[in-house]
């Protein structure tokens, strides 16, 4: 597991303000070296972007649990109109995903899907299913595609939707493609 950890040296006289949140965020070591784990990275980028065009008109809050850590390690994240906080409180949210810190790992990563994860019994959600869904959409995808997921609107999708009509055993129409 040490290997998926990322060493970031701190050089005299730098200015520190993404290390300065990186170690307020992830809770690392202060000091000349700082470990900075795949998570605690991801929430530090989320927390840097503070804005994501993805989340337009998206609002929920989720918490991620990580249950194997002790003590417990808790990230808060709220969705507000694409604006994102992240903060290490735990905090009441929509949805509370409880997970194992190697399975967060590969989430935030790409090498494992969030919804997989949930068929495979990796991660439980409580409360809002749908908050976990749209913030998936901000995760990597798996290593060496070539990005993340173009952002799809419910505007878009029921512009796709075709409606069979008024026949039930008439087959389904094929949908043009986008």
């Amino acid at each position: 597991m040490a290997a998926n950890w990322l060493l970031l040296t701190l050089l005299p006289g730098s200015s520190g303000g993404t290390a300065a949140k990186e170690r307020q965020l992830a809770g690392t070591r202060t000091g000349r070296e700082q470990v900075i784990d795949p998570v605690g990275r991801f929430f530090t980028e989320l927390a840097d972007a503070a804005y994501i065009d993805t989340f337009a008109r998206e609002s929920a809050t989720l918490r991620f649990d990580i249950i194997d850590s002790k003590p417990a390690e808790c990230w808060h994240v709220t969705v507000d109109d694409a604006n994102v906080t992240v903060s290490r409180k735990a905090e009441q949210a929509e949805a509370i995903v409880r997970i194992s810190r190697p399975e967060l790992e590969n989430i935030v990563t790409g090498r494992l899907n969030a919804q997989a994860a949930i068929l495979r019994g990796m991660l439980a959600c409580q409360g809002d299913l749908a908050a976990l869904m749209m913030f998936q959409r901000c995760l990597p995808g798996p290593p060496g595609s070539t990005g993340r997921v173009a952002p799809i609107s419910g505007d878009t999708v029921m512009a796709l939707h075709v409606p069979r009509g008024d026949d039930p055993q008439a087959p389904p129409r094929q949908r043009r493609p986008a």
